[in-house]
């Protein structure tokens, strides 16, 4: 005699494989609509990639200026000097920092130039971590962005490049 269909293994085998994606999607449905809010496609796409093609001149204009920085950032402090590609008339500069993973970390000042030609500003004490540094002249004209891991206790070059962009 057979044993009714509800007490043999390969049905309810064959039940549990679809009820478990079942559950594994509603799992990650639900983690995507409380989880989500992640711009991952952008609505002007053409708009966004004549932007990026802007910042990619900003950066080879520095690269053409021979724009670079000595900068060292340790003990709330942050200091920025022209290595190289020092203009005639030191201007204000924007200097954004930029965590890598963390965007509550992010933060940008507005220095002005020193008497010795030496920029300063104060910045979190406690900075630890990797950080892309963006610096910027008050008129736009090019964009000088490098990752560093802070704290910097020795100076350290800072050039243009064009990942991150």
């Amino acid at each position: 005699m057979q044993k009714p269909w509800y007490k043999q293994f390969w049905p309810w085998f064959l039940i549990a494989l679809p009820v478990t994606v079942m559950c594994v999607c509603a799992t990650i449905i639900y983690l995507s609509a409380s989880q989500g809010g992640f711009s991952m496609v952008v609505d002007d796409y053409y708009k966004r990639g004549k932007t990026i093609n802007a910042v990619i001149e900003h950066v080879e204009k520095a690269k053409q200026l021979g724009i670079s920085f000595n900068v060292t950032a340790h003990d709330g402090k942050f200091t920025i000097q022209y290595a190289s590609g020092q203009p005639k008339e030191l201007t204000a500069l924007t200097i954004k920092f930029v965590h890598a993973t963390q965007a509550a970390n992010d933060f940008q000042r507005q220095v002005t130039v020193g008497a010795d030609g030496v920029y300063r500003t104060d910045i979190p004490a406690d900075i630890s971590g990797k950080y892309t540094i963006t610096v910027t002249p008050h008129s736009a004209d090019w964009k000088v962005s490098e990752q560093f891991y802070f704290p910097l206790e020795k100076a350290t070059l800072l050039e243009p490049n064009l990942y991150g962009v």
